[in-house]
């Protein structure tokens, strides 16, 4: 199957738990429809011992960047793809200048709001434990206003549950959440607007915001 496309340009922040398994879906996906983009992975973290398990990366990629220990292993496909690596952490509004989509995995609300105030669509997706969230440029701001407070980085996983070997796939589900919608928005069509929910739960409803500024 082929689906005419022009070269899209999209930013991917973050590649830990969501990032790296939204990267896994998404390329073959994009390959086997025939889309073309160019992917620019942005982050600035090394590969740890405790990334290993939860992420897409192995032993031999320890110690390397991790934008370039992914853009090494899908950099070369042969295909309309190009995947770029930028060993930076998103800090400034420029960095997203230049992009036609851009897609948050982040811990940290800083980086969301910048890319929350682009005017580029955009994708927002979180974990904890077995819980997601998807956000989208589509959404109610004040809505991902109210979604997104100050807070400390916070890990894909609750704390001390991948020494307790509890690990929880929330950052899985969130992840092809995040293939399906760029894969619809590639293709034209009208992806979700938002989603939240738990794999032990079910699917839950957003809190009701005002939608009048305080």
């Amino acid at each position: 199957m082929n689906i005419e496309s022009t070269v899209k340009r999209m930013a991917l922040i973050g590649v830990g738990g969501i990032g790296t398994n939204l990267i896994e879906l998404l390329i073959p996906a994009l390959q086997r429809l025939g889309l073309d983009a160019q992917i620019t992975l942005m982050d600035g973290d090394v590969v740890e011992a405790g990334n290993l398990g939860h992420q897409r990366y192995t032993e031999a990629d320890l110690g390397l960047k991790k934008v370039e220990a992914l853009a090494s292993r899908w950099g070369e496909q042969g295909s309309g793809i190009e995947v770029v690596a930028c060993a930076e952490n998103l800090r400034q509004p420029h960095q997203l200048e230049g992009y036609d989509l851009v897609v948050a995995c982040v811990d940290r609300p800083e980086p969301r709001r910048l890319v929350h105030a682009t005017g580029t669509p955009w994708l927002d997706l979180r974990c904890g434990g077995d819980g997601y969230v998807m956000l989208s440029s589509e959404s109610s701001q004040h809505l991902v206003n109210h979604m997104t407070p100050d807070h400390e980085p916070m890990s894909c996983q609750h704390p001390g549950a991948l020494e307790d070997g509890n690990l929880e796939f929330g950052f899985a589900v969130a992840a092809a959440y995040g293939a399906q919608w760029v894969v619809q928005h590639l293709r034209g069509n009208q992806p979700p607007v938002q989603a939240m929910g738990s794999l032990t739960y079910g699917a839950f409803n957003f809190p009701a915001v005002s939608e009048v500024s305080a």
